[in-house]
This record gives structure tokens, sequence and C-alpha cells, in this order.
């Protein structure tokens, strides 16, 4: 199994003295990070159009060691929210536009490019409408892509689209079933491609609990059961430097786990 395993987000400053060295510029974060991390989700691009120029920067911020081998580091890059959560899903002409517009920026991280993540707002429950531009992102994807198309991962925050009618149309497509841990919104335990996305959002507190060590092997043993081929865990707990702490943990069970069906085998 290949095992990508990281944090929503790296530019926290009071991420510094627990993560990141007191005096380390944020302009190396990045940098840093790469160094202990092999994967990250990019969380501004949720907010706002982000350029192509800095996704260009992103990808050459990333540390040395890891450049040098092609996937090594992995961004997930977020969908940006005029998508998702202001037309919900329902594209005007101009909307495509942008949406051209947003992939080509992305193409910028190249080989460095993970899978694209669309986070449903948790009032969407309309399933044709998703279907609907499910399709139509695949098509103007493949219009930007060509060739090397980039994975597609679908976070659901409303259980009336928690289906096996949703399951079985994210199967056709090829589409990553995102399993969200939140203390919030709704989630199920099941794979629809040969790939696993786990976000980890904190809980009981959404963003400031620490998971504990038992909770992450009850985790581990579950993902082990779905039997992926590759695994993107990401800790979005954020408060305190909690996602740091848990991803390390995290990586290191996951890791151990792996070996020993590996020995089965």
């Amino acid at each position: 199994m290949k095992i990508y395993i990281g944090t929503s987000g790296w530019q926290y400053y009071h991420w510094r003295g627990k993560f990141y060295p007191e005096n380390l510029d944020s302009k190396n974060f990045l940098k840093f990070y790469s160094k202990h991390f092999n994967t990250v989700e990019i969380n501004t691009s949720f907010y706002h159009l982000t350029k192509k120029t800095t996704f260009e920067k992103w990808k050459n911020e990333i540390s040395d060691l890891r450049r040098k081998n092609k996937n090594d580091f992995l961004f997930a890059v977020k969908l940006y929210r005029l998508f998702t959560h202001l037309r919900r899903l329902k594209l005007k002409k101009e909307d495509e536009k942008t949406l051209k517009t947003f992939l080509e920026n992305v193409s910028a991280l190249k080989e460095n490019l993970g899978p694209i993540l669309i986070q449903l707002p948790p009032s969407f429950k309309d399933k044709e409408v998703l279907k609907k531009f499910i399709k139509k992102f695949k098509t103007i994807i493949k219009n930007v892509f060509k060739n090397r198309l980039p994975l597609i991962a679908l976070e659901i925050r409303n259980k009336n689209l928690l289906t096996k009618d949703v399951y079985n149309f994210l199967r056709k497509e090829k589409i990553i079933f995102v399993i969200s841990d939140s203390p919030r919104w709704p989630t199920d335990f099941v794979k629809t491609t040969d790939i696993v996305y786990v976000r980890f959002h904190g809980k009981p507190i959404l963003f400031a609990s620490k998971y504990s060590k038992k909770e992450l092997k009850k985790y581990a043993e579950k993902i082990k059961k779905l039997k992926p081929k590759v695994l993107f865990a990401y800790f979005n707990n954020d408060a305190e430097g909690y996602a740091i702490e848990n991803a390390l943990e995290f990586n290191k069970i996951i890791i151990s786990n792996d070996k020993k069906r590996n020995k089965r085998t």
C-alpha cells in the first residue's frame, strides 16, 4: 500500500515551537514540513482563485530530496468554494470558464499534484445535481489535463447523499469517497476506488481535539479491512499542533500494520 499522511494546511504560525523552529521564517514552513511528511492538503485554494504562479511557488518550495523523486510529495487541492458553496454545483457558462482556469492553475503542480478535493456544504443533498456536476467536472478536467488526469475525491456532509446509489455512481465514475471523522458531519466507512481518503477533523471538539493512540489504532484497523492500494489521510485538528502529533503517530501505526500484512502475504 502506498501511504500519504499529512495535515490540512501548513501555514500555521501557532505551530512554531511545537513543530516549526521558533525562529523559522514562514516562507520556509513548507520546505521544513516536506522533510517530515510526503503530502499536504491545500486549504487556501478553497477560499479564492489561487494563481498559477502560487502553485508553481509551492511546488518549488518542497524539499530538494522530495523534488528529486517524482510523486514523492503530493499536494491535495481543495476545490474553490465558488463552485460548491456559492453556485452549489450549478455552473453557469462563466463559472465553467473559471473552473477551467482553476484547473489550469492547479496543473502547475505537475507530478506533485495529488487528489482534487470536492468538499460539499452540509446543506447540499441534491443527488441529481451532484451527478451532473461530476460529469461536467470530469469533462473539463480531461480538456485541461489531456493525458495525465488527476484523482478526484468527494467529501459528503449530508446524510441524504450517503446512499448505495451515490456510492455506485462514484465507483462508476472512479471518484474517491472521503471518509470524514468529525463530531458535526455524518460519514460512512466505504471505498469507491482502490484509494482510501480520510479527513480527521478532530472530535469531540471540531478542529481542536487530539486523537488518542487507541483511536488512531482503531481507525488503522478499519482502513486495513478496506484493503486500499493507496491511502491519503489528513489531520485538520490544527489547534495546539495536534494535527502534527497525530499525523506522525498515525503514519507509524499504518506503516507498522502494512509491514505485518506484507509478511503474511
